[in-house]
């Protein structure tokens, strides 16, 4: 996918690096975020393929097309709640399901606190055999691993999948109307398909998360605002110095002409990279605030 070169994964902090981001391989042993990412690797190799931790259970569902996803559930049984909310996540490029659920982000740690369901989706590809390196750029890279913005049926399957199996599974606590999806980067540019795709027929909410609509890809190949189901809000955030901003400005106006509820946040002195901070906020005062129309 050296097409896709242009996209910079979920590390790239800043348009301006520091040297810690372009350890050579002999420094691992101090490069804690390489060392972080190594571990959870580690936890994916394990033959249960789950983890468990003061949040809850985190674990594997292989799917047949040789996917995954990871599931994070906090500890439903004890709490014993009826109406819990789901969100799905999208990594960006070269990224891991099992990296953004146990360190690059803290949605399993919210969810605990705030009581909801999340599916970490792995996009297409396939993984190094080694495990996680740093690429000849810095960047902290699982494999060849994409989500497809221009052909994106089997991802759309993929995603049905996901949708069915906690449908099934999370039937006695599932809120089917309160269903979110985020995308970052790579994942952001997909989210843009299930809004036009899914829309508010599936999902509550949306964030597009440093993407926006279209970057580099073809536009002309990319499924059009025009065509979508049904609206629904969305949150698009960026940053003053994200390579992304303008795709995400062009989103917001696109999304908007087609009468969709949009909240553009442009943050100063953020590049591309992810938010983390902003995690909480998105889900208390955006995702929390919205509901899916049944009748839809």
């Amino acid at each position: 996918m050296d097409w896709l070169d242009y996209f910079t994964p979920v590390e790239f902090t800043s348009t301006t690096l520091s040297n810690s981001n372009f350890r050579l391989l002999r420094d691992d042993c101090d490069d804690e975020q390489l060392n972080q990412a190594k571990w959870t690797w580690n936890v994916s190799q394990r033959q249960s393929k789950e983890f468990r931790s003061e949040f809850g259970r985190t674990f594997q569902v292989d799917t047949d097309k040789q996917r995954f996803f990871v599931v994070h559930e906090p500890l439903i049984n004890e709490r014993k709640e009826r109406s819990m909310p789901l969100l799905v996540f999208y990594h960006g490029l070269n990224s891991s399901a099992w990296y953004c659920a146990l360190a690059r982000t803290n949605w399993s740690k919210l969810s605990a606190q705030y009581n909801f369901l999340v599916v970490f989706g792995q996009g297409q590809g396939t993984f190094y055999d080694c495990g996680p390196i740093r690429d000849q750029h810095g960047h902290l890279t699982f494999g060849d691993l994409y989500w497809e913005v221009e052909s994106p049926l089997d991802d759309f399957h993929y995603l049905e999948t996901i949708l069915n199996y906690m449908k099934t599974n999370y039937s006695d606590v599932l809120d089917t109307d309160r269903i979110y999806f985020m995308g970052y980067s790579n994942g952001a540019l997909f989210s843009w398909n299930v809004a036009v795709h899914y829309g508010g027929q599936t999902f509550a909410a949306l964030c597009n998360h440093c993407g926006g609509f279209g970057g580099r890809y073809n536009e002309e190949k990319i499924l059009q605002a025009g065509n979508i189901r049904a609206v629904l809000p969305i949150y698009i955030l960026t940053g003053a110095d994200d390579a992304y901003k303008e795709s995400c400005i062009k989103a917001q106006e696109l999304f908007q002409s087609v009468k969709c509820p949009v909240i553009l946040e442009i943050m100063e002195n953020r590049g591309h990279s992810y938010y983390m901070d902003k995690e909480e906020f998105l889900w208390t005062q955006f995702f929390l605030k919205h509901r899916r129309c049944s009748q839809l």
